[in-house]
């Protein structure tokens, strides 16, 4: 230190104004590096003892974590011992936001709190789309990516299965797992058997989805442009993206698609959907800026893998990006979209004799219109489900 003062001292002119600079900004740099290591220590500090203080009050410690762009927890199945005092950690490894909660009941009790959690609406991001349900044994609020979050709580007396499930919209289909209540954890094996397949089996034209979602540009009959996009997600949910009107065609459930008669020529052959179609609900860009009546200047962008498919375009020069997903336990999709720098409303148009918004987390909809304020155009969900036969 004393030899940067000295140095500091001998220097004139230019060359002291810019060395004192450089040795400030040295200073202030180092000390934010500091700070910042420090902050990372302490996020550390506060939840990784839990492990260690759980074995010396006689907590189980429990952590679950998820599997990167997959929409699945890490491990789907812990065990833990009939009424044990219990010290959970979330770790949040997904580039997506998620949340938990344990609940007692079935995979159809699952599906309701699912739906609760997108009835909340507006009040979804306030209440980490946790709904208030007497059957929830614990849960963990929304935690952002590379985050962690802990919760305690006491296992049920009543030895059985629990599930635990991600009540974000969207993530409830294919983000589940069981908690297994018994009288001794250490004599339980896990059965492996209820892994989903890998991806990237092609079996007779088959195309299966497994572990991560599959986007496979194909052509339909008489249901697409020409320019379509096939999502097939873990849990057995569907779509079909067309990059031409930038909407959603249809969705199914079940099985996901076969391109035996496309892969038995050079290409641009007709594919056809394997699992239970159903409509969307809404026609060419059903997303609007400023003006609901007015057909839009737009262009597709691309789109990107990593975990949920987003597609990425423009609508009248403003940027949007969309991800779809299922609805718990009806027909029905449930949208993510993000406008950024939005200074005009945002609407986005459906159907109303096909489909009902069964939720939204902003706006307000009148005759087949949701009508989204430009300040939370931001970051906005909707869900849609059928009400007919398609």
């Amino acid at each position: 230190m004393k030899y940067f003062f000295r140095l500091f001292q001998k220097k004139k002119g230019i060359t002291k104004i810019l060395l004192g600079f450089s040795i400030s900004f040295s200073f202030h740099w180092l000390r934010y590096k500091y700070k910042t290591l420090w902050m990372k220590i302490f996020r550390i500090i506060l939840v990784s003892p839990i492990f260690l203080l759980s074995q010396l009050f006689g907590f189980e410690g429990i952590k679950i974590g998820t599997l990167h762009g997959q929409l699945r927890f890490d491990p789907e199945i812990i065990v833990v011992k009939k009424g044990a005092d219990i010290n959970l950690v979330f770790d949040n490894q997904d580039e997506m936001i998620h949340n938990l909660l344990i609940a007692k009941g079935d995979s159809k009790h699952i599906d309701q709190l699912a739906e609760k959690a997108l009835a909340l609406g507006e009040k979804g991001l306030d209440m980490g789309f946790i709904p208030k349900d007497d059957s929830i044994i614990a849960s963990i609020g929304l935690v952002q990516p590379g985050e962690k979050a802990k919760v305690s709580f006491k296992a049920p007396n009543e030895g059985g299965d629990y599930p635990y499930v991600c009540t974000f919209p969207g993530h409830s289909l294919s983000m589940r797992g069981i908690m297994k209540v018994v009288d001794d954890p250490s004599i339980v094996k896990l059965d492996a058997s209820n892994d989903i397949s890998p991806s990237g089996n092609l079996k007779n034209g088959v195309i299966e989805v497994g572990k991560t979602p599959r986007v496979v540009r194909v052509h339909f009959s008489g249901i697409d442009s020409g320019r379509s996009i096939a999502v097939g997600l873990p849990g057995g949910f569907n779509y079909l993206f067309d990059a031409e009107s930038l909407h959603v065609r249809t969705g199914w459930t079940g099985g996901f698609i076969n391109v035996n008669r496309d892969r038995r020529g050079r290409g641009g052959g007709l594919c056809s959907i394997l699992g239970e179609q159903f409509t969307s609900g809404s026609g060419a860009f059903p997303v609007r800026i400023g003006d609901p009546d007015k057909i839009p200047e737009t262009k597709f962008m691309g789109y990107s893998r990593s975990g949920n498919p987003t597609f990425h375009y423009e609508v009248d020069g403003v940027k949007i990006e969309q991800s779809t997903t299922g609805y718990p336990s009806s027909k029905g999709l449930t949208y993510n979209f993000k406008a950024a720098m939005q200074k005009e409303d945002i609407f986005f148009l459906f159907d109303p004799e096909k489909v009902q918004l069964a939720s939204s987390t902003t706006g307000q909809v009148e005759k087949g219109r949701l009508k989204v304020q430009a300040k939370h155009a931001d970051n906005f969900l909707i869900s849609v489900i059928n009400l007919t036969r398609s």
